[in-house]
């Protein structure tokens, strides 16, 4: 068993005091949190539930994928009207923990475990929530690159059945079928926070978002490292075919190049703007991967998108 303490991630991410510590339970079996904050993601997530906190009425909250947990505490912080937090993962280990951890947290919210994938648990039950946060896999299980390795970034072969081929190519076919039952699972006014790796065309997740039938906006977009590069870059090498290439980062000479500039907080820019400053420092994954195999003291980056999708009537 491993405790880590979340409350500098909320702090530095709410910029508020945050009575501390905020502990969060692991298992071998839960995504592990990172010591650095912004090498996470729950930050940014974060950042992106206090913008909406200030824009819309969120009283039920689902966090879908939420292995530990980390997310929904977020939520509990953020939301000023919240009485109902749903948790879910496909996972069956890990739903117990993540409820335990956030139930310490949520003394005047309901808070609802439920396992399985996608948003089936909150149609099972036949939940609706004001909005669902997805934080989940990108790549399809392979053996030949997944051998020996955790599973949190992958998923297994055909688990989405989408006929999206750029969906599929670019491997984004695990949000594209969240946003498509998600439909069913929002109240009337119900808005999915999709946390989606930005290491491909910024028009490409415009599409996806609005193929499953919802309005795109960009809340949050970030920089951080990819961590797990011996997991992830792999995959996404394998994926660079007919076409399809996608965009890493030189993180240790990005990052000094964007601390000269005076941009000190990883999240402060648009989509656009970001990636124009990073573009010197782009790589595809298969250099990625060939840099990082070379020195493994070569930290690779990647850009980070809080996509606010909001249904269609």
């Amino acid at each position: 068993m491993i405790i880590k303490d979340i409350g500098d991630a909320l702090k530095a991410a709410l910029s508020k005091d945050v009575a501390m510590p905020i502990y969060v339970r692991e298992t071998s079996f839960t995504y592990p949190i990172k010591d650095a904050i912004w090498d996470n993601w729950f930050p940014f997530a974060y950042v992106a539930f206090q913008k909406l906190n200030c824009a819309m009425r969120v009283q039920s909250f689902a966090a879908i994928g939420t292995g530990s947990g980390a997310d929904a505490i977020g939520a509990c912080y953020t939301f000023d009207q919240l009485k109902t937090i749903v948790i879910t993962d496909i996972d069956e280990r890990v739903v117990p923990v993540a409820q335990e951890n956030v139930k310490r947290y949520a003394a005047t919210v309901d808070v609802v475990a439920l396992a399985g994938a996608l948003c089936a648990p909150l149609r099972e039950n036949s939940t609706k929530v004001d909005l669902i946060y997805e934080n989940l896999p990108n790549i399809p299980n392979a053996e030949d690159i997944i051998h020996g390795f955790r599973q949190s970034s992958f998923y297994g072969p055909g688990s989405f059945r989408v006929q999206n081929q750029e969906a599929k190519s670019y491997l984004l076919e695990s949000h594209l079928a969240t946003l498509i039952e998600a439909r069913e699972s929002l109240s009337k006014q119900g808005k999915v926070i999709c946390s989606i790796g930005g290491r491909v065309p910024h028009q490409i997740l415009h599409r996806i978002v609005e193929t499953a039938g919802y309005t795109f906006n960009e809340l949050v977009t970030g920089f951080k490292v990819q961590t797990e590069p011996e997991e992830v870059l792999p995959g996404y090498s394998a994926a660079e075919k007919n076409g399809v290439i996608f965009d890493f980062y030189k993180y240790d000479d990005a990052s000094r190049f964007l601390d000269s500039h005076g941009i000190k907080k990883p999240y402060l820019l648009n989509a656009e703007r970001l990636k124009k400053l990073l573009f010197p420092f782009r790589i595809t994954a298969h250099e990625a991967l060939k840099l990082y195999r070379s020195d493994q003291n070569h930290r690779i980056g990647h850009v980070i998108h809080m996509i606010e999708a909001t249904k269609k009537e």
